[in-house]
């Protein structure tokens, strides 16, 4: 049907209401307007359609066949169009869902979120914990890994080296891997941390030293409690630049050792196809790409 065909909407729903009570003063009452204006919407509405669709005899309104067979079409016609709107509605005014893994909202996304409101006072965020990346909950998920499946969209945010840090009063002893067996080791052995993320061993395997006992030290369930000992100066942690960058800006660690290896991690934005479009979800990918690309200037 092409856009010259549509009835008049205004006409459609006061003949649902008109139809719905079998009087045109009752459906007068129902819309804060006159019994004229109500009978002048009927008479267009029918003049569109070129049919009779009330009949009124011995003083009561009823339905022509036409009108029989129109009103319960023209009642969900309106029904789908509320409730698109009421949908339509309530995701502009809904809040954007976002997981992240616990550190990464910690350590890099929670101290520089004010700068998403300050370019977006409009729009609000709920920020999740997502220790293993799941859409069910969120609307848009940062994840260490890939998730390729039908209907989603995985876009590369950043990568990320690894280096060991340190409080700024333990740098002086450090010279050389070796002289990490002087030094507690702070591991991490978090339930969020994946395969992709190396160990004290896998580190110290890669840079050819081999006489740290890489078992040695601290163990710590979560990854913010080993950084925080390295803060305050327990000993030497393997941490990723992108989220350490914050601490040793604020002087709080320091690059224990210099030393580069190939290590590298990457995380992603993933979010449903059919959402990229919501400016919302956009407005918030590019926030997250501008605050990535200016991160060395901050």
């Amino acid at each position: 049907m092409t856009p010259s065909r549509l009835p008049p909407l205004n006409g459609l729903k006061v003949f649902e209401i008109a139809a719905r009570h079998l009087s045109f003063s009752r459906a007068a009452q129902e819309l804060c307007v006159t019994n004229a204006a109500v009978s002048h919407q009927i008479k267009q509405l029918e003049e569109f359609l070129g049919l009779r669709l009330f009949d009124r005899r011995n003083n009561q309104l009823g339905l022509t066949c036409a009108g029989e067979r129109y009103a319960p079409r023209v009642r969900e016609a309106l029904r789908a169009l509320q409730s698109a709107t009421d949908r339509l509605l309530s995701d502009r005014t809904a809040p954007l869902r976002v997981g992240v893994p616990p550190v990464f909202g910690e350590k890099w996304l929670v101290p520089r979120l004010y700068r998403f409101f300050n370019r977006h006072p409009e729009i609000s965020i709920d920020v999740a914990s997502a220790t293993t990346p799941d859409l069910r909950a969120c609307d848009l998920l940062v994840a260490d890994r890939r998730m390729d499946a039908p209907g989603l969209v995985t876009e590369h945010l950043v990568a990320t080296d690894f280096f060991p840090v340190c409080a700024p009063a333990l740098h002086a002893g450090l010279r050389a891997p070796r002289d990490l067996a002087h030094f507690t080791l702070l591991h991490d052995r978090s339930p969020s941390r994946s395969g992709l993320h190396p160990s004290w061993p896998q580190w110290l395997a890669e840079v050819g030293e081999q006489t740290v006992n890489a078992s040695r030290g601290l163990g710590f369930s979560e990854t913010s409690m080993g950084l925080q000992a390295a803060i305050d100066g327990q000993g030497i942690a393997l941490g990723q630049s992108l989220l350490v960058d914050y601490d040793i800006a604020a002087g709080r660690l320091v690059r224990a050792l210099d030393v580069d290896t190939p290590m590298r991690l990457a995380y992603y934005l993933i979010f449903f196809a059919d959402a990229q479009e919501r400016p919302e979800l956009k407005a918030f990918r590019r926030w997250l790409q501008d605050e990535i690309e200016n991160r060395s200037a901050r």
